[in-house]
């Protein structure tokens, strides 16, 4: 034992250990596109590399099957993104031995260096970003520890079991790596309530707008759309919930649609970047669907105005983006328009100006009586579930000027408020809850209350360790709810630890010419390199048991693909490179380290969250870990991260199993988390 660790890097004899999360954000790898591009590398190596390639394979795998496959693997940046799924625990572990012989082989007679230069023209020629923009350092870091893949998407993020699955995202992610088990989300909780019916008769979202029709107003209702299939968004919005809230509304209290208003806003981003017009499999896209279910209740007219998300759904607290969204549903501020073909029109013509619907500029609709508006004692009932992005406009609509103010000021940035009304008095029922403060001070109703999760590891971190035991969480301000709020569990500062320290770096704004999520492109990096440097220094002082990072600009930038290529590589290449560096900090300063990611998004050319794995990897303070002795296959999920950490850092096991036993409810086994090493 040394310095409190036993040979395998572990804390031993009561010895408190320390870690380091470095959550890369966006950076997945797609296992389809990994296998055809090793083929290609393999199909264009000199003859005599291609030779070598092969007596080496045969030499580690004697067999011709398994020769032919780990050929294909050897030729890989990181050999796990090429581990067959099925494989066991066991047998992964023996196939990365293998294929570390082969790549030593190949670095004696100087080959290896063909093959990186082959593959990244491959990729570049493929648009592949991981390999195009890999960081070779930190490739073989990574093969030289225990790597795994890990679940990031569908039912074990915590939504519906559809196919095809609902892609990862942020929100989910953080919570799952935060988790001791499976995080439920929201959608699944809300589509459920529409399979029993409790939906068409849920309370708050009743009183607004049965309050609203008494006193004579109208009723207003914001949705996203998205959410058509899990693979065309359903990060923020689930089109099963539009259709039912029409169903309540139209059909059920038979409501006039003269009377309702809708607020559509434009994807662009978790959703294709085209969406609105274009969707594989649904005829003119999603303006086309939302045409076609207004149609069925004569409700066409309802459809008020039409904005993109990145004005509409700023979660950065840019000040003139919530004015822009304010004042479309107020004041009717927007082109105006009479139809959903002039709303095509302009869609069309942003198109073809090179913006994503994410940007579409506000569109107010005249039905004949002018642009409509929201008015003093309507209802606004907001059907997007995720909060984070919902709070600007939310405390915008009610008036929290005290709010907003707070937390844009926290972000490095001064409102001046000359533009919101003080007399709207609106009846607001939002989805899910977005902020406790909305309700406890300006009467926001919740259709779906949000409970914390009761297997969060940061929530039960003053009874796991002692009192002198700190934790950090640093993240970059867009990125501030997910190492925050979502890390803890669906929890506000104030509800978690009293032994939490957290920092925030200010994103960039519009003095560095960021005005929206749009143009990060601008500062590809974005704050990769500061946050890197505040937790290298607090490393240093050893002063946090756990320091957990976010590292955004992989997910920011890859959301602008295919137009912002060169950028999307360039924040790769930056968080990879600075994953290197920060390992050589952790291991000087005695902190393992956990780096994962919380879903995919940059390694496919396109501005969609993914489905695809993403990879877990653990780097012990000292000698080496070995992975979990399992018969199960060679993978990893996100929740299984907080076991690992509590491992590392030598969180007594036996009060993990004593916390998960009484708050795991009917969680089934296979949604339970377990340490990635042994």
């Amino acid at each position: 034992m040394v310095n409190g660790y036993s040979s395998n890097g572990l804390p031993e004899g009561g010895s408190k250990g320390r870690a380091l999360l470095v959550v890369t954000d966006g950076l997945g790898f797609d296992p389809d596109t990994v296998m055809r591009l090793s083929s290609r590398v393999i199909d264009e190596l000199s003859p005599r590399t291609r030779r070598s390639l092969l007596d080496l394979a045969l030499e580690a795998s004697p067999g011709s099957y398994e020769m032919l496959a780990i050929t294909r693997l050897a030729v890989l940046p990181i050999t796990a993104e090429g581990l067959n799924p099925s494989l066991t625990w066991e047998k992964a572990d023996e196939t990365l031995r293998r294929v570390r012989f082969i790549r030593d082989g190949l670095r004696e007679r100087r080959q290896l260096a063909e093959i990186g230069s082959i593959r990244r023209r491959v990729a570049l020629e493929n648009r592949y970003i991981p390999w195009f923009a890999e960081d070779p350092t930190w490739s073989e870091i990574v093969n030289l520890n225990l790597t795994v893949p890990t679940q990031a998407s569908g039912v074990w993020v915590g939504y519906e079991d559809v196919d095809p699955p609902v892609q990862g995202n942020s929100e989910t992610g953080h919570q799952q790596i935060g988790n001791l088990a499976l995080a439920p989300q929201i959608p699944l909780q809300i589509t459920q309530s529409i399979t029993d019916g409790s939906f068409f008769e849920n309370r708050m979202m009743l009183e607004a707008i049965e309050g609203a029709l008494a006193a004579g107003n109208n009723i207003n209702f914001s949705f996203l759309l998205s959410g058509i299939r899990g693979s065309d968004g359903r990060v923020h919005s689930a089109w099963n919930h539009l259709e039912a809230f029409c169903e309540l509304m139209f059909d059920r209290l038979g409501i006039s649609p003269d009377r309702v208003r809708m607020q559509a806003i434009l994807d662009g981003r978790d959703a294709p970047a085209r969406g609105s017009m274009e969707i594989e499999g649904v005829e003119g896209g999603y303006l086309g669907e939302l045409e076609r279910l207004l149609k069925r209740y004569d409700a066409v007219e309802s459809l008020a105005w039409v904005i993109g998300r990145s004005l509409s759904m700023d979660r950065d607290y840019r000040e003139e983006n919530a004015r822009c969204d304010y004042l479309l549903m107020t004041e009717g501020e927007g082109e105006v328009v009479t139809s959903f073909d002039d709303v095509r029109a302009i869609a069309s013509a942003a198109h073809d100006d090179g913006l994503t619907d994410a940007d579409v500029p506000a569109i107010a609709l005249d039905h004949g009586d002018g642009a409509l508006k929201i008015e003093p004692g309507d209802a606004f009932i907001n059907l997007n579930f995720r909060s984070d992005r919902q709070r600007s406009k939310t405390a915008s609509l009610v008036g929290a000027r005290e709010y907003l103010d707070r937390e844009a000021k926290s972000r490095g940035r001064d409102w001046r408020f000359d533009w919101m009304q003080d007399d709207l008095n609106l009846r607001m029922c939002t989805m899910a809850e977005y902020d406790a403060e909305f309700e406890a001070r300006y009467g926001v109703k919740v259709a779906f209350p949000i409970t914390p999760h009761q297997l969060n590891l940061f929530s039960h971190w003053d009874r796991l360790t002692d009192d002198d035991d700190l934790y950090l969480l640093v993240a970059e301000s867009v990125k501030a709810s997910h190492m925050g709020y979502f890390v803890r569990g669906r929890r506000e500062a104030e509800q978690g630890s009293k032994r939490e320290d957290r920092w925030v770096v200010p994103s960039d704004g519009a003095n560095e010419g960021v005005h929206s999520d749009s143009d990060f492109y601008v500062r590809a990096v974005m704050k990769t390199r500061e946050i890197a440097q505040l937790v290298s220094e607090a490393m240093g002082t050893g002063a946090y048991r756990l320091i957990a990072c976010n590292l955004a600009a992989p997910d920011m930038v890859g959301h602008l693909l295919p137009t912002r290529f060169d950028a999307a590589a360039e924040a790769y290449r930056a968080t990879v490179a600075t994953l290197a560096e920060l390992s050589g900090v952790a291991r000087a300063n005695g902190y393992s380290m956990v780096v994962t990611s919380d879903h995919g998004n940059i390694e496919n050319d396109a501005p969609t969250h993914t489905v695809n794995p993403v990879l877990t990897t653990v780097l012990p303070a000292m000698g080496s870990v070995e992975p979990r002795d399992l018969e199960g296959a060679y993978s990893a999920k996100l929740f299984d991260i907080s076991h690992t950490l509590a491992q590392l850092i030598g969180i007594d096991a036996r009060e993990i199993a004593e916390i998960v036993g009484v708050f795991r409810g009917g969680l089934r086994e296979e949604f339970m988390g377990k340490s990635i090493i042994r």
